[in-house]
């Protein structure tokens, strides 16, 4: 079967377990149209295939939950008439009444749906590739679209929404191509987005206007476009879009290289947001392969606190920018966020959903500091967790004993050549209490050099050949492992007399 057609049985599949909300595709199922026409048309898809899905799927988004099952029903048996092989993919059940007619709102109770199979004409199973995604207000419980507040950062929820674990070709514009080189750099799913933090940022927050610019600087500024030329240079090899930009203080010389269609993009009156790196050229001030941008949209490159995020080959940076902020601005206030409201008040910490959006897109430097103190106190939460989590189980482990009776220990102590510390007696008391309490001991000895650490590891080995068992002591270097062994050599079997040589 055609990639074009076996990607939207995948969302088709999606579609239907998401209970025909419309939101297999972040915007609708529409949104698809806008790649998979032209990569159907090159995988050589009847056209009027092609003609049948852009029509039922521009009008999806009006119609119920049923007729949409019913819509997308026909739409792959229309497909299964002219390529049966994609007929013998279909398979797994349908949901023939997801909500019954008159009850899409989100006030109105979801059914049971009744579950049918073995129809010819039945929607496409998922494959192993396929992801599960639901749409966030399924994680809340209700139908219907969601309101402000429900999608301001750090919304609780049931459950971390399964979508996060879908594939990244579910993306607009992303397909198996793309998909193989974000695998590269760690980027397989939507939550890897998530996680996927800048490792700089650079702040064109601060606008100036052209007068006021200095060599050197890293600034935004706003104007109109006075002038754009194309000049070609190396023996025409290569071309230069040289740009003159005017904010009424001054003007300022834009260049780019082989970018040709720039020439048909910006146009003289237009204004538009630059940033970049003020550079100097005969005397005139400059500015070379600035990032721009229209002033009349969101500014995600200019204007703004830009997250430069760590690449390979054959990926831009915004395009990658584009990609995470649709992800992170859609998902971020999805994330279930672990910490009790109490322990992030006690710790004045932002709630997860908004740290995630403020870490890739912060919109001042305050919110990208608390962002990563809440990130960093999540990293060391988990990590202490692990630890103690670690430690419980360690604790269930039935472990040998190795008890001792005082008047033996008391026996090896005044056969010391010194008097141990009130300090030393409490750290051998405890790992006493430990090797008699029928659990794996994990302790540490810690003390400055000279306090007598040797001596109560010394007796701590004396006390589990005791009981007929074997000790082995580890030491860092073949120096300190000699000294080691003749000390306790001497403490052990020697002028101390702690044991006889046979002992």
């Amino acid at each position: 079967m055609q990639p074009s057609l076996e990607k939207l049985r995948k969302f088709f599949r999606l579609e239907h377990e998401n209970g025909y909300h419309n939101s297999a595709i972040i915007g609708g199922l529409a949104k698809m149209l806008d790649f998979w026409e032209g990569e159907a048309r090159a995988d050589s898809v009847q056209e009027g295939v092609i003609q049948a899905v852009v029509q039922r799927l521009r009008s999806y988004e009006g119609l119920s939950p049923v007729s949409r099952a019913d819509a997308l029903k026909g739409l792959w048996k229309r497909i299964g008439e002219t390529y049966p092989e994609a007929a013998q993919r279909a398979g797994g059940a349908v949901v023939r009444t997801p909500v019954p007619a008159g009850q899409g709102s989100a006030s109105a109770p979801q059914p049971v749906p009744r579950v049918e199979s073995g129809e010819q004409n039945r929607l496409p199973p998922a494959s192993d590739t396929a992801p599960t995604r639901p749409h966030p207000e399924q994680a809340r419980h209700h139908a219907g679209p969601p309101s402000r507040a429900d999608a301001a950062p750090g919304a609780q929820h049931s459950q971390t929404p399964a979508a996060l674990s879908a594939p990244l070709t579910v993306l607009q514009g992303v397909g198996p191509r793309h998909a193989a080189t974000l695998d590269g750099i760690g980027l397989r799913t939507l939550g890897d987005m998530l996680y996927y933090f800048p490792r700089r940022y650079e702040d064109y927050s601060q606008l100036k206007p052209i007068k006021g610019l200095w060599y050197g600087e890293q600034v935004t500024v706003i104007g109109t476009v006075e002038s754009v030329h194309t000049r070609p240079i190396r023996g025409g090899a290569s071309t230069i879009i040289e740009a003159t930009l005017s904010d009424g203080t001054g003007a300022l010389r834009l260049s780019w290289f082989n970018q040709p269609w720039l020439a048909n993009r910006l146009k003289p009156g237009q204004q538009i947001s630059v940033s970049g790196t003020v550079d100097q050229y005969l005397g005139r001030l400059v500015m070379s392969q600035p990032d721009w941008e229209p002033v009349d949209i969101e500014h995600l490159h200019t204007n703004r606190i830009v997250p430069i995020y760590p690449l390979t080959a054959r990926i831009s940076q915004k395009w990658l920018r584009g990609q995470m902020k649709q992800v992170v601005s859609y998902w971020a206030p999805a994330v279930v966020d672990s910490l009790p409201a109490d322990v992030r008040a006690s710790a004045n910490l932002m709630p997860l959903g908004q740290a995630l959006l403020q870490v890739h897109f912060p919109d001042n430097q305050d919110g990208l500091k608390s962002a990563r103190e809440r990130l960093a106190f999540d990293e060391i939460f988990f990590l202490q967790m692990g630890v103690l989590r670690q430690k419980r189980d360690w604790k269930q482990v039935e472990a040998r004993r190795f008890p001792v009776s005082d008047e033996w220990l008391g026996a090896r102590n005044q056969a010391l050549p010194f008097t141990l510390t009130a300090a030393q007696q409490r750290a051998l008391a405890d790992i006493r209490l430990d090797l008699n309490s029928g659990q794996p001991m994990n302790r540490l000895l810690q003390g400055d050099v000279g306090s007598g650490k040797t001596v109560i590891a010394a007796l701590t080995a004396a006390m589990i050949t005791s009981s007929n068992a074997h000790v082995a002591v580890m030491a860092p270097t073949g120096i300190l492992a000699e000294q080691h062994y003749r000390t306790f050599t001497d403490l052990l079997t020697g002028g101390a007399g702690i044991l006889r040589p046979d002992e």
